[in-house]
């Protein structure tokens, strides 16, 4: 077994994506990107470690983390975990369907998005914000736009690629002592579809 998670891991069944798709146990692999045990992470979530164990055995069953060591403590052997891969990468969980329950969507996509808040909010509590220094300051916007369907197709296929762009620079670069950015894109049609 690698000392190391891997760089990268597609979880593109459902089963696993169920899993996956949890607030607690999405927290529990934020925490476990170091190694660590039930009881340290029991202590950040301020849960009792009885509570995390059966989300622990199920990330573990899925092999979303795994065994990196053992810690004994007044003769008690504590296991040591860490996440499997150091970037999970989904199929599109709202391509799947009725395979993926709405109730896991939706904790995807509130993990998503609160990740994507709080990281906001401490950029601008750290004072992150260089605002005379554009286009280098956080930013947030909300759009709406009545589209043709090629402008649709042409817009889709634009923000495809940045988020490409994106990847491929967080790939190039995630070895190195540079500062980390989120990029964080919603883009839904949010009135109904003509019957």
């Amino acid at each position: 077994m690698s000392d190391q998670p891997l760089p990268e891991r597609l979880i593109d069944d459902v089963e696993t994506i169920k899993v996956f798709a949890d607030e607690r146990r999405l927290r529990i692999l934020e925490l476990m990107r170091q190694p660590t045990t039930v009881k340290a992470v029991a202590a950040q979530l301020q849960l009792p470690a009885a509570k995390l164990y059966y989300h622990v055995n199920l990330l573990h069953e899925r092999g979303l983390i795994r065994v990196v060591g053992h810690n004994v403590d007044a003769g008690i052997v504590e296991k040591v975990y860490q996440v499997a891969a150091q970037r999970f990468r989904l199929q599109n969980p709202l391509l799947m369907g009725a395979a993926v329950p709405a109730g896991a969507k939706g904790a995807l996509l509130g993990a998503l998005l609160d990740d994507a808040r709080a990281a906001l909010n401490r950029a601008l509590q750290q004072g992150l914000v260089d605002a005379q220094t554009p286009p280098r300051y956080p930013f947030v916007t909300s759009k709406g736009v009545r589209l043709t369907a090629a402008q649709l197709t042409a817009l889709h296929q634009r923000l495809d690629a940045l988020v490409r762009d994106v990847t491929a620079l967080g790939q190039a670069n995630e070895n190195t002592a540079e500062p980390t950015y989120t990029l964080t894109l919603a883009f839904v049609r949010t009135d109904p579809p003509n019957p």
